[in-house]
């Protein structure tokens, strides 16, 4: 279940840590550039905390023949998986092209809809009631790390804070075992699965591989094992 908190409650927040509530030298501005900045900061710590489907996002992508480039979307930060649908109710995963193997495949030949799932960038948080969510109350060290900044600029002793930011960091990092407990403990033979193309006919979903490129998706068929 998600746990969301506001922009205005971490500035309230950062402001109660660093005993400046009422101090008109820091403005909501200021403090919302600094839970932007660290914002992505914890962001991308609980992603490699995993799990990082958590915050996954999915895309469809149709090709079109002889085109291989394709535009991933304007929030794209990292990609998981990438399916060929087989049919409404069926997903083929699709293996990323190995270094050298360029020469095995070729550029799609008709539309085929690829299932594209990825994490995407963290949010902006630019009015007072747009939320982030801080999955099991995360979003604390986002309030602690804008309260150690302010301190700094006011030219206070931030030990106060910095201990908390401390144990929340590692708590976030003690957490990277435990949040998903379904993954198998061994590591698939990917070559033996890359290596076969199984489709029954011609109006099967011919997608064989895909590459990240400059920013873009690359997808290809195979030039062999097809019908």
């Amino acid at each position: 279940m998600a746990r969301t908190v506001t922009l205005a409650s971490l500035r309230t927040w950062a402001r109660q840590l660093s005993a400046t509530e009422g101090d008109p030298n820091i403005t909501d501005a200021e403090l919302t550039a600094l839970a932007n900045r660290h914002l992505t900061e914890v962001y991308d710590a609980l992603v490699d905390a995993g799990p990082p489907e958590y915050y996954a996002a999915t895309t469809t992508i149709t090709t079109v023949a002889g085109t291989t480039l394709y535009a991933l979307p304007a929030d794209f930060r990292t990609l998981l998986d990438v399916y060929a649908q087989e049919s409404t109710f069926s997903l083929r995963l699709v293996h990323p092209m190995r270094g050298g193997e360029r020469g095995k495949f070729r550029s799609p030949t008709g539309a085929w809809t690829c299932t594209v799932e990825y994490i995407p960038v963290p949010p902006t948080l630019v009015n007072a009631g747009d939320t982030f969510d801080g999955v099991s109350g995360w979003e604390e060290l986002i309030a602690n790390l804008m309260a150690r900044d302010v301190m700094v600029k006011r030219e206070q002793d931030p030990s106060i804070v910095l201990g908390s930011i401390g144990a929340l960091q590692a708590r976030i990092a003690s957490r990277a075992t435990g949040r998903d407990r379904g993954h198998p403990q061994y590591i698939a033979d990917l070559d033996a699965q890359s290596s076969c193309f199984p489709w029954a006919s011609t109006n099967s979903n011919r997608v064989a591989a895909y590459r990240l490129r400059a920013g873009n998706l690359e997808v290809y068929e195979a030039l062999t094992g097809l019908p």
